[in-house]
């Protein structure tokens, strides 16, 4: 491997601030107490500061101050767990907790640890910047034409997003109004722009797919409202819709 080229002395590298994806963070602009996953339902995340069957609004909003310094200044998933944790510790919300939904009069169960932290970190970042890319995505239409769909290609790819690796569609086709990643919880898979040149290249080599995969749905019951829903076989429920999209 080649030695890289020291910087000189007088320059600086600064990471330049994710500007789409934090504007799309702070049009969050309510708070909501909620006690199951699908209270708010998909597009209704982009404007509505949450945590299920986290009570205690301050916390929550505590919580959002913190995941906009992740997206803003990149403070890790560690930093954002060390910073919130004795916050949760002093209000009696770390470990296991029980919660009443005034609505129903239902006991509800929640945990607050490690694992719990991670999660609300990745899903709040990861729609951030999924969103701030769509925007981009938008904004380059006229030279990049197409998105193409990838996995991260391990052992991890759950099986119904790896049939998905490869899928390259134009901007406008509407399988990424329900497919733009990510698709579900913890989900790392991603979409991004490419011209029409790398989009020939591609196509030539034979790793890109152009049909639009059409997949069965599944029926999902929507606890808060009693519904029977459609959702895309492979799309955690709650999940099949563009954030950019409907941020725009």
């Amino acid at each position: 491997m080649p030695d890289l080229t020291p910087l000189p002395p007088n320059v600086t590298l600064t990471p330049l601030t994710p500007r789409e994806a934090l504007a799309f963070f702070r049009g969050k602009v309510g708070t909501e107490v909620t006690f199951h996953a699908d209270q708010l339902w998909q597009a209704e995340h982009n404007i509505a500061r949450t945590v299920s069957r986290l009570t205690d609004a301050q916390l929550i909003d505590a919580i959002y101050v913190l995941l906009d310094a992740a997206i803003a200044e990149g403070l890790s998933v560690r930093d954002f767990a060390r910073a919130i944790k004795p916050r949760l510790q002093q209000a009696g919300w770390w470990g296991k907790s029980e919660v009443i939904n005034p609505a129903t009069g239902e006991i509800l169960r929640t945990t607050f640890d490690a694992s719990r932290l991670r999660l609300i970190y990745d899903v709040n970042v990861r729609q951030a910047h999924a969103a701030g890319r769509w925007a981009r995505i938008e904004r380059n239409a006229a030279t990049h034409p197409y998105i193409l769909y990838r996995t991260m290609r391990d052992e991890r790819v759950r099986l119904s997003h790896k049939r998905w690796d490869g899928v390259c569609l134009p901007v406008g086709d509407p399988w990424w109004q329900t497919h733009y990643p990510p698709n579900g919880w913890r989900c790392r898979c991603r979409a991004y722009a490419i011209s029409q040149r790398e989009f020939d290249a591609l196509r030539a080599a034979g790793e890109i797919k152009t049909d639009t995969p059409r997949g069965a749905t599944i029926q999902y019951l929507n606890k808060t409202t009693g519904e029977v829903q459609e959702v895309p076989a492979g799309i955690d429920p709650g999940w099949a819709y563009n954030p950019g999209q409907a941020a725009a």
